[in-house]
């Protein structure tokens, strides 16, 4: 009987039959002293404090994660956007090409000076060939009219740098020599592009004798037919944007 008393409470709960060494073991000890639980606390606070550290920790990281995520992906987007902008804009310059679209012609302007004068208009004489077509030279505008000596080194250098500068206006370049100069003529507009220079003749040579007798001559002919500059003797340095703007009055009004 002595044996089955130490195995501990009976299944009715009861424990007055438990030897005095069983009922140690379920008895509660409250000390006098709440100081001398001290130890038991402060172990208790630091088990708290380790677990909600953890969990923090952890959730700072994974939001950084996430944080790190988004920033990526939204580079990802930024990039390839970029690079859609950058790829259109090669394409569409390399389908337009650096040409502005040319401006139509206004009515030829009246009470000017007259022909051969800044602010004049070309002669009215001036016909000129485009093959067998005759041309008004006053047809011709907004434009830079070029009046190319049969002997000319650096015209092809010369009429590149001018129909540039004066494509990127939408204003149109025509080289202008006299009918024996239609195999050079032909040359310019071949080595220079034939979509940045054309050609005429002038028979008569009408422009040459009212603007200048040698050397390259260029006139800057504005939209109604005024002739707001001629700049005698250029080199491939010489800058005529000053010019250009005023040939295209929407140009210039927003300058």
């Amino acid at each position: 009987m002595s044996g089955s008393r130490g195995a501990g409470p009976g299944p009715d709960g009861r424990h007055d039959d438990l030897l005095p060494e069983d009922l140690d073991g379920l008895t509660l000890h409250a000390p006098d002293d709440p100081r001398d639980l001290e130890t038991d606390r402060r172990a208790w606070i630091t088990e708290e404090e380790t677990g909600r550290t953890a969990p923090t920790s952890s959730t700072w990281t994974q939001q950084r994660e996430a944080r790190r995520r988004r920033l990526a992906v939204t580079a990802g987007v930024l990039v390839v956007s970029l690079l859609v902008v950058a790829i259109s804009g090669a394409v569409g310059a390399w389908i337009v090409g650096p040409q502005a679209s040319t401006p139509p012609a206004a009515p030829l302007a009246s009470n000017v000076p007259d022909p051969g004068q800044i602010g004049g208009l070309l002669p009215e004489d001036a016909i000129l060939q485009d093959g067998a077509t005759a041309v008004s030279a006053r047809s011709v505008r907004p434009s830079v009219i070029a009046l190319v000596p049969a002997e000319c080194d650096e015209c092809q250098q010369l009429l590149s740098t001018v129909a540039r500068q004066a494509g990127s206006f939408g204003v149109s370049t025509v080289a202008v020599g006299a009918p024996d100069q239609s195999d050079q003529l032909a040359a310019l507009s071949e080595g220079v592009g034939p979509t940045q220079l054309s050609t005429l003749t002038d028979p008569a040579s009408t422009l040459r004798a009212t603007y200048g007798l040698t050397g390259v001559t260029l006139l800057l002919v504005r939209d109604d037919g005024v002739v707001v500059d001629v700049v005698r003797n250029p080199t491939p340095d010489t800058r005529l944007e000053g010019g250009l703007v005023e040939l295209v009055p929407a140009v210039a009004s927003q300058t």
